[in-house]
């Protein structure tokens, strides 16, 4: 199944490379919809990588997502746990909790962001931002996150998320994303 999707995704990440310029509003005709009732709920299984400032490969990670809807009160709850192979082993768990403000807007907290990130949602793409504390060396770094994901086809959405401070782009990361079958 990776091997099938390996070469689109790729071809469409680095497509994504130009996401900076992009509003949501582009892709509201895209589909199929990653409307996080659509999406986010389920689990999903996500391998990625993070490019350094200088367009090297710093470190490879998988994603594992499972998300919670609550349509009562148009709430989602998404637990990431992601594990970097080369590191430790152990996964670094975020748990975001997502409120649907209507006509695609929403905002989210989590452990480990800083205030309240600011999300939209048109057709099949999805485009998150918040601030986050970031650990680089010893210590740790506010930084920016501008994340876009978007939906290509019924279990796959790619990920092209940009890490800055100050305006100046501190690493890339881009993520192939697989939706597991309901059981």
């Amino acid at each position: 199944m990776a091997m099938r999707i390996a070469a689109p995704a790729a071809a469409i990440l680095f497509g994504l490379a130009g996401c900076a310029n992009n509003r949501v509003a582009h892709f509201a005709q895209g589909s199929p919809s990653m409307a996080p009732p659509d999406w986010m709920v389920g689990t999903v299984d996500g391998y990625g990588i993070v490019v350094d400032r200088f367009g090297h490969i710093a470190t490879q990670f998988r994603a594992h997502e499972v998300g919670h809807w609550d349509s009562a009160r148009r709430t989602l709850t998404l637990v990431e746990h992601i594990t970097y192979p080369q590191g430790d082993g152990k996964p670094q768990d975020r748990i975001w909790h997502f409120v649907e403000h209507g006509k695609g807007e929403w905002t989210g907290t989590a452990n480990d962001v800083l205030g309240t990130a600011h999300a939209e949602q048109a057709g099949n793409a999805w485009h998150l931002q918040f601030d986050q504390m970031l650990p680089v060396g010893g210590s740790r770094i506010a930084v920016a996150v501008d994340d876009w994901r978007l939906r290509e086809a019924g279990d796959v959405a790619v990920d092209y998320s940009t890490l800055s401070k100050l305006g100046v782009t501190l690493a890339t990361a881009e993520i192939a994303f697989v939706k597991r079958a309901k059981k």
